[in-house]
C-alpha cells in the first residue's frame, strides 16, 4: 500500500492530470445571438402590422364638427349665377362617404310660394319643396303660413322656418311665437323634420333611405344643402353636423321638384315635376332678385 505521509506541513500537492483546465463560465441567456435574433424578428413583426393597422387596415376617422374629410372632399369651382344683384354659389363635397351638394342663394329674397313654380320666371333663382303634403288628403303637414295667410295648423314636425323681413329664421320647438309674427307680419312658416340643432345632430323616426334635402344655416349664411346619393335620415344628418352646420331642416327629398336659373347653361331640374304637377297644396321655398 502506498502511502502519502511525504507532504510537509507547509506545502501543498495537487492530485489529478497536469493538462485539465477549468471550463470558462456560459454566458448569460440574453447576450447570446440568437436570443437577440429572435427579439429582432419579432419586433419587425409588431412594427408591420401597427403600420397596417393605422394606415392600410384602419376606417378613416370621423372628422371635427365644422370640418369635412380632405381626402375625400371633391373640390369643385363655384357656379355662379348672377342676375341683377343675386348670385348662387354651388359646390360639391363628399363627408364621411356622403356626396353633398351646397346651393348658396346671396342677395335673393326668399318666400313660399304653393303650386309649382313658373319656370319661365326670370326673377327665380331657385326652388325646392318645403312641406310635406299628407297622402290621406293631401293636406299641408303641419302648421303653414304663406304672406301671412294660415293654411295649416298642426306639430306633427318639431322643426320649423319662419321667414320674417327677407330673414330666414330655422329652429326645432312644438311652441314659437315665430308662427303668430308670421301671421301678423304677412311672413311665411312652415314645419319639417328637424336635423340639426345648435351643432348637434337630431334623430328621426323615419328610417329609409332617400334623396335629401336640408334647409341648412352654415358659416352665417342659409344654404340648401343635398344628398347626391340615397341616404338615410341618420347618415345625413350625421354629415351636416360634421360639415359644421348651425341648424338644419329638412325639405321634401326623394323625388321632389325643384329648379335652379343658371345664366350660363340656363335652366337646371331635379326631381319629377309630373308626379308633383296636380298635387293640392304641393308648396316650395324659393329665391328670387329684389324688383
Amino acid at each position: 500500500m502506498k502511502h502519502f505521509d511525504d507532504i510537509d506541513d507547509d506545502e501543498i500537492r495537487i492530485i489529478g492530470n497536469e493538462k485539465q483546465t477549468v471550463p470558462a463560465p456560459r454566458k448569460p441567456f440574453w447576450q447570446r445571438w440568437w436570443v437577440w435574433a429572435v427579439c429582432a424578428a419579432v419586433w419587425l413583426f409588431l412594427a408591420l402590422v401597427i403600420i397596417f393597422v393605422t394606415k392600410g387596415g384602419s376606417r378613416p376617422k370621423r372628422p371635427a364638427a365644422g370640418q369635412a374629410l380632405e381626402s375625400e372632399t371633391v373640390a369643385v369651382p363655384p357656379t355662379v349665377s348672377k342676375t341683377g344683384s343675386a348670385v348662387v354659389l354651388v359646390r360639391d363635397t363628399t363627408v364621411n362617404d356622403v356626396p353633398l351638394r351646397l346651393r348658396t342663394p346671396v342677395n335673393a329674397l326668399p318666400e313660399l310660394i304653393v303650386g309649382i313654380p313658373d319656370s319661365t320666371d326670370g326673377s327665380l333663382l331657385l326652388t325646392f319643396q318645403a312641406a310635406d303634403i299628407r297622402a290621406d288628403n293631401h293636406g299641408i303637414v303641419g302648421a303653414f303660413v304663406c304672406k301671412g295667410e294660415l293654411l295649416s295648423r298642426g306639430v306633427a314636425k318639431k322643426g320649423f322656418c319662419a321667414i320674417l323681413d327677407d330673414n330666414i329664421q330655422l329652429g326645432m320647438a312644438e311652441s314659437t311665437p315665430l308662427f303668430e309674427e308670421a301671421i301678423n307680419k304677412e311672413g311665411y312658416f312652415f314645419r319639417q323634420y328637424p336635423l340639426v340643432e345648435n351643432g348637434q345632430m337630431v334623430e328621426n323616426k323615419p328610417k329609409g333611405k332617400a334623396l335629401r334635402h336640408a334647409l341648412c344655416e352654415l358659416e352665417g349664411r342659409i344654404t340648401v344643402i343635398s344628398s347626391l346619393d340615397k341616404e338615410s335620415f341618420h347618415d345625413f344628418a350625421q354629415a351636416l353636423e360634421d360639415l359644421g352646420v348651425e341648424n338644419a331642416l329638412a325639405l321634401t327629398g326623394g323625388d321632389a321638384y325643384g329648379f335652379l336659373r343658371d345664366d350660363n347653361s340656363g335652366l337646371q331640374s331635379w326631381g319629377n315635376v309630373r308626379v308633383w304637377g296636380n298635387a293640392p297644396n304641393v308648396n316650395f321655398i324659393a329665391w328670387r332678385r329684389a324688383k
